[in-house]
Parts: C-alpha cells; structure tokens; sequence
C-alpha cells in the first residue's frame, strides 16, 4: 500500500542575477564551474609566459596561450548565452509556484501551468545557492533556497525529490 504523502509546494520568484549565481553554482557542482576555468587560464597564461622568458622555441608557448584564451572565451560566452536565455524565457519575470507531488512537478508561472512527470527528469542537485530539477544535460529548473521559509521547508521539499529522483553526483569541486 503507497503510503500518501502530502505535497510540497515553494513560490519564489528569480531575477537575472539570483538565476546566473544559481547557474554559475551548478555549473561549478557538475564540473569546475567559472571560477575553476579562470584558474586553468590563469595558469596557462603564467605557464606561457614562463615558457617565453624562457626563450623556448617553437609554438609551445602559443599553443599554450592559445588554449588559455579559449578556455576564457568559452566561459564568457556560456555567460552571455544563458543571460540571453534568463531574458527571453516567458517564466522567469512573475512568481513561480513549484509543487512536488506523487505523480510529478506542477510548476504555475507567467507561462503557465506545466504538469510534468517524474520521468521527464533526469535527477535534481542542490548547491549552497539552489535546488535544481534536472531535465537533461542543457535544460533545468532553478529553485532558490531563499524562497523556503526555513531549512526544515528545503530540507523537506528535497526529501520529497528525493523520493522519486536520483541525486546527480558532484564531480569536482
């Protein structure tokens, strides 16, 4: 007998700023984040000025510096593109109303209503900044977890995930 459990349910709303933080978050618990890349690039660039004064011949230190400025180059641009997205996605400027049931997520914004199933998610992650709903590699829900009224609230909006959603590991940092 499925025991039946009450529904969870956050509203919360997420201006630009609150949802870049909630992405640069994530992106730093999936793999080294922003703040990882700038350190990589960092090092590439001290490591291809080292091999300059050095006088190393040969395209080392070009490939080097190369690499350093596409890592910076692919990070600011990931920034850009999902700023871009934050401002043309319908859901974001009102409230957000996010209730975990048995059978799914129902999710009312300026959108709409969208009822999703438990199977159109892959898993969900929580960082220091956000609840996440992941739907595939590219595509997640952000809930903040300044909307909860309390730690217990989070706490139990993410059991109630948990329940029916694997917990998406963390890889790096």
């Amino acid at each position: 007998m499925q025991e039946n459990r009450p529904e969870q349910t956050v509203v919360y709303t997420v201006d630009e700023d609150t949802f870049m933080r909630a992405c640069h978050a994530l992106w730093a618990y999936r793999a080294m984040g922003q703040r990882g890349n700038l350190t990589v690039a960092a090092g590439l660039f001290t490591l291809g000025a080292f091999l300059t004064y050095q006088g190393i011949p040969g395209v080392w230190d070009v490939v080097v510096l190369v690499v350093a400025i596409v890592i910076v180059a692919l990070d600011v641009s990931r920034d850009r593109l999902w700023r871009s997205f934050y401002r043309k996605h319908p859901k974001y400027p009102g409230p957000i109303t996010a209730r975990v049931a048995d059978n799914g997520v129902i999710v009312d914004s300026d959108e709409g209503q969208n009822h999703l199933p438990w199977n159109a998610f892959q898993s969900f992650a929580r960082t220091d900044q956000a609840l996440f709903l992941i739907i595939d590699q590219r595509q997640f829900s952000v809930i903040p977890l300044e909307a909860f009224d309390s730690p217990q609230s989070a706490s139990a909006f993410e059991d109630a995930l948990s329940r029916h959603l694997r917990r998406l590991p963390r890889r790096f940092m």
